[in-house]
């Protein structure tokens, strides 16, 4: 079951992308894996470990951290997918760098 993600409004742009991101978030020591439902498709979403120490909260997480908090650091980072998502094509994978997030 996938949980409810939003709009979202790019800057510089009148696109609104709605997102689902999938419940399934698959982590493998390195990056945080999982789908999105937009309005153009399915979209794979890639969050490296840099970008999740980005946040405050997880900027000194460990890997079992990570993995026990995944559902709450994508939706931390959700209003960051969703922007970076309203460019993204079906099919297509999205990678949010630390660049992309700030907290």
């Amino acid at each position: 079951m996938a949980r409810r993600g939003g709009l979202a409004r790019s800057a510089g742009s009148e696109r609104v992308m709605a997102a689902e991101f999938s419940n399934q978030i698959d982590w493998d020591g390195k990056a945080l894996y999982f789908e999105a439902a937009t309005d153009v498709g399915r979209v794979t979403c890639k969050v490296p470990r840099d970008t999740v120490h980005v946040i405050r909260l997880y900027s000194d997480a460990i890997g079992r951290e990570i993995y026990q908090e995944r559902h709450r650091i994508v939706q931390k980072l959700a209003p960051f997918l969703r922007a970076k998502l309203s460019f993204a094509d079906t099919g297509q994978g999205i990678e949010l760098l630390p660049c992309d997030v700030e907290d």
